[in-house]
């Protein structure tokens, strides 16, 4: 198995123990258990855990930066469709691909506690506000940019809102009313 194939082996099982345990409760040798690896081989790729929870911060920051990439990549026609295309993207993966959002969490937590990884998850979520930035400044580019940023950072909290609630629990609102409320109030802020 050639090198660059095996450092994925380890961070997707890496990931699944994360979302298994939380990333406090993930241990190498759990890691090296769901890859089907011995622990020594971990040791080869990454010196020690922290090293091998930033690949994972950044391993899971690709995932979110790559279906981003579609909702840039696009053609949407008008300034509501791009930021509908943010929303239902997030929706997508609350969805479909949940312990992404649990373990970023997660790794959020870690941040506030550990300065290591305190700067990397800071650069995701500022390239995130950027990409929404983008896709606002290209329909909307009579808005000052400092209403558009504004709306980019909220629509991020929107969007991590919305995970933090739902997958707390389901029953709390329906996933389509949510954005349709935040479309609503995007809109306006954009219109004033």
């Amino acid at each position: 198995m050639e090198s660059r194939e095996t450092e994925e082996k380890i961070l997707a099982a890496a990931f699944k123990v994360a979302d298994r345990y939380a990333l406090s409760g993930t241990r190498m040798h759990l890691i090296a258990e769901e890859a089907k690896l011995v622990q020594s081989n971990l040791h080869y790729y990454f010196k020690t855990k922290q090293d091998l929870l930033l690949a994972l911060l950044q391993y899971i920051q690709k995932y979110f930066s790559e279906t981003r990439r579609s909702v840039l990549e696009q053609e949407q026609g008008t300034l509501e469709d791009g930021i509908k295309g943010f929303f239902q993207q997030k929706k997508n993966i609350i969805l479909n691909a949940p312990e992404y959002d649990r373990v970023q969490v997660d790794f959020w937590r870690l941040s506030q506690t550990d300065e290591r990884f305190a700067e990397p998850f800071y650069e995701f979520f500022d390239t995130w506000r950027k990409d929404i930035f983008q896709v606002l400044k290209l329909y909307a580019p009579e808005i000052k940019d400092s209403r558009i940023w504004m709306a980019s950072c909220v629509m991020l909290s929107m969007m991590m809102g919305a995970s933090l609630q739902y997958l707390e629990s389901e029953e709390a609102f329906d996933l389509d009313d949510y954005f349709e409320a935040c479309l609503d109030m995007i809109m306006k802020h954009l219109d004033s």
